[in-house]
């Protein structure tokens, strides 16, 4: 009786039929209250679990599929690479809430299998329930664990936030049937023989509904989370997308692999760089990969190369050259982090500046070695950095603008 009074109370002062059931429970005793919360929260629980059930058996099936069409690698230290960070990242998806900005917002702990596939190209995939997938291509370019870390936390993301599920549940327009054929074809990069045609027609018809943005941004978002609460440095996301930006905007001939289920944007770099700035994290490009640091390499007759990147910025020649090459290394690393604009390098008299800093010392040594003169191999060094440089703002400028 006291639930009908309430209900029909509710309801005449224009309450929904959801907040006048919330209104009948605060006029029963606490402890009724108390019980019929519990009913509630074993309610909530079996469902929560019924959706995770439901993923990993979907997933499950997926992944027989998968393994029919692509063989497992043989390569015993990248699946043992993938595994221990995967695994650590794993642990930390199955027990930290997160933002969500588009999926199931729920902490669904999902038991996550990590396998690497014998394919060339730099491609990766998530599955439903947890089945993550890596190609031998990515796992060779991957410059440190730290990028990849990053995509793994980008893979683990589109597992915990049940985009499947979540694509199923949004969409109308497209039948249940061939929505998880075009979640493959988003996170996988679709099938070959006879479904290649089809996945293609229906992962155009994703990316066109905008349903492969939201994935790939919410996955971005997560993998940052989750990586803040690692060992892992969440630039790496940041940097191994640069470089895929890069390659396809420069390389007429990209084989599209990660290209296409992954698509690599400004809008999404933009947001990776607000999320790394709201969480206080330096973008220092040269802890996290080797394209962006500075490395010392040994020349010839004794000298020691100083390099940024496929840039050679200096050979320093001597009994010290290795000392001094060594020194000029984290000035750099420091310097570019910042991605220095070209005028922001100049020389007074032998000693090379960046915003007015020193950055290295040409010594007459240097040039005994090469048949030059001091001053050509100080012009010689500035022209090196500033290409360096600018190929540096190129790189960051495809992900950054």
């Amino acid at each position: 009786m006291i639930f009908r009074v309430g209900l029909s109370v509710a309801l005449a002062s224009g309450l929904s039929a959801a907040e006048a059931h919330d209104d009948w429970r605060d006029e029963l005793p606490l402890l009724a209250r108390k019980a019929v919360a519990r009913i509630d929260q074993d309610t909530l629980d079996k469902g929560h679990q019924a959706d995770i059930n439901a993923d990993i058996e979907l997933g499950k099936k997926y992944a027989a599929e998968v393994e029919k069409e692509m063989k497992l690698s043989d390569n015993a230290a990248m699946v043992a690479r993938l595994e221990r960070i995967g695994n650590e990242l794993a642990e930390i998806a199955k027990t930290t809430p997160v933002v969500v900005s588009w999926g199931d917002k729920r902490l669904n702990p999902f038991p996550y299998t990590f396998k690497v596939v014998k394919q060339n190209d730099v491609n990766a995939f998530s599955l439903p329930g947890g089945y993550i997938y890596f190609h031998e291509g990515l796992m060779s370019s991957v410059e440190s664990d730290h990028e990849l870390a990053g995509v793994l936390a980008h893979e683990i993301s589109h597992a915990a936030f049940r985009h499947v599920a979540t694509l199923r549940r949004e969409s109308e327009k497209i039948s249940l049937i061939t929505v998880p054929l075009i979640l493959i074809g988003i996170f996988s990069g679709g099938g070959g023989g006879a479904a290649a045609a089809t996945l293609g027609g229906l992962l155009g018809q994703a990316v066109g509904s905008g349903w492969s943005v939201k994935a790939e941004q919410a996955s971005d978002y997560g993998a940052i989370q989750y990586m803040l609460k690692s060992k892992y440095n969440p630039v790496g996301l940041l940097t191994f997308m640069e470089r895929l930006a890069t390659r396809e905007a420069l390389g007429p001939n990209v084989e599209w692999g990660i290209y296409r289920t992954h698509p690599p944007s400004p809008e999404r770099a933009t947001s990776i760089r607000h999320w790394l700035a709201q969480s206080n994290i330096p973008i220092r490009r040269s802890e996290v990969t080797t394209t962006y640091t500075t490395q010392v390499r040994s020349g010839d007759n004794q000298t020691a190369e100083l390099w940024f990147g496929n840039q050679r910025l200096h050979v320093f020649a001597g009994e010290d050259a290795v000392k001094r090459a060594e020194a000029a290394v984290p000035r750099l690393n420091a310097f570019f982090d910042g991605v220095p604009a070209m005028f922001e390098i100049s020389a007074d008299g032998t000693v090379i500046l960046g915003r007015g800093s020193e950055l290295f010392d040409v010594e007459e040594i240097d040039a005994g070695t090469s048949g030059a003169s001091v001053d050509t191999l100080v012009n010689n060094a500035t022209r090196a950095l500033k290409r360096a440089a600018f190929s540096l703002h190129q790189r960051a400028s495809y992900g950054a603008i």
